[in-house]
């Protein structure tokens, strides 16, 4: 009676044995967690958009509201100094960024901005942080290229016009160098100075634009 007895119960120790590593060997089985104790499924962790806050960093945004401007000029025979901006860009992280705000083509004639003149080009939504420079897409021809309707010229008083070159290089744009911060859901307002007696040179025959675009932040 006893041998059957002691039988019966090695018997059961076997089955009871064999099926905890049945249940353990089953997909979502009982196990033990690498390390030591066990973490129920969703009872600790990071809870889904927990780098929202990282994201929301990188997306913060204010505006950079730009005004054009010119120095002015005693030239008494130049009537006009047109110039056309197709875009605006931004530089960040290494690479350039088209304001969307901003459409162009748009003429602008230099000589109308000057003695404490200016043109606001637009409000421009900027990623948020400090900034060295921004440029300008002009639409202006270079040295060499067939002629066309050019969109920057000089005007003269008997009402002829020259044609602004460029002597190379008219894809990579026009820089306005100079920092200035753009503060979050803030504004900062900023003047492109383009100096006209500085940029524009004659050399055999042609109206060279050398551009010193400066920004100036204003208070």
């Amino acid at each position: 009676m006893k041998k059957f007895l002691s039988l019966t119960i090695i018997l059961a120790v076997v089955a009871a044995t064999s099926l905890v590593l049945a249940a353990m060997a089953a997909p979502g089985g009982i196990g033990v967690a690498p390390g030591g104790n066990d973490i129920a499924p969703g009872g600790i962790g990071i809870a889904p958009g927990g780098n929202d806050i990282a994201s929301e960093q990188a997306t913060r945004t204010g505006i950079l509201k730009l005004y054009l401007c010119d120095a002015p000029t005693d030239a008494k025979n130049i009537t006009g100094v047109y110039i056309t901006i197709d875009e605006i860009q931004y530089h960040r992280d290494g690479q350039w960024i088209t304001c969307e705000e901003f459409v162009g083509p748009q003429e602008y004639d230099l000589l109308e901005l000057t003695g404490g003149n200016s043109t606001l080009l637009g409000e421009l939504t900027l990623p948020s942080g400090n900034y060295t420079q921004i440029r300008f897409m002009l639409d202006i021809q270079e040295i060499g290229s067939p002629p066309s309707s050019p969109g920057c010229y000089i005007e003269f008083a008997d009402n002829s016009t020259e044609p602004l070159f460029v002597p190379s290089g008219g894809q990579t744009g026009y820089k306005g160098i100079g920092r200035f911060e753009v503060p979050v859901n803030g504004t900062v307002v900023v003047t492109a100075d383009f100096d006209v007696r500085k940029a524009v040179v004659i050399t055999h025959s042609r109206y060279i634009l050398k551009p010193t675009i400066k920004l100036i932040v204003n208070d």
